[in-house]
């Protein structure tokens, strides 16, 4: 898995974050679905949309001083699968 880094957000805050595939997708394969989970709990994941060869993943509320890791993972029309991190540090600025 890749760690994609680190973005900072404020709890009131409600942002998307894209996890592109470009570089990993075989000619002709594309993503048909991915999941996101956090870890600690206590960051909103909302709706995960697909639009090959992106997935965008938005995120809302989460604790001031607290970095929640986002472990998403792709499955791809021809059956592969792959699973990539990023980090959110909530920060009440």
């Amino acid at each position: 898995s890749l760690m994609l880094g680190t973005y900072t957000k404020q709890p009131v805050e409600v942002l998307d974050y894209d996890v592109d595939y470009t570089d990993w997708l075989e000619s002709g394969d594309y993503v048909v679905s991915a999941t996101a989970v956090p870890s600690p709990a206590g960051l909103t994941l909302g709706a995960i949309t697909v639009l090959s060869p992106r997935v965008k993943v938005w995120a809302s509320g989460g604790v001031d001083g607290v970095t929640y890791k986002v472990t998403v993972t792709a499955t791809t029309h021809d059956g592969r699968v792959k699973q990539d991190e990023f980090r959110i540090r909530v920060k009440d600025l």
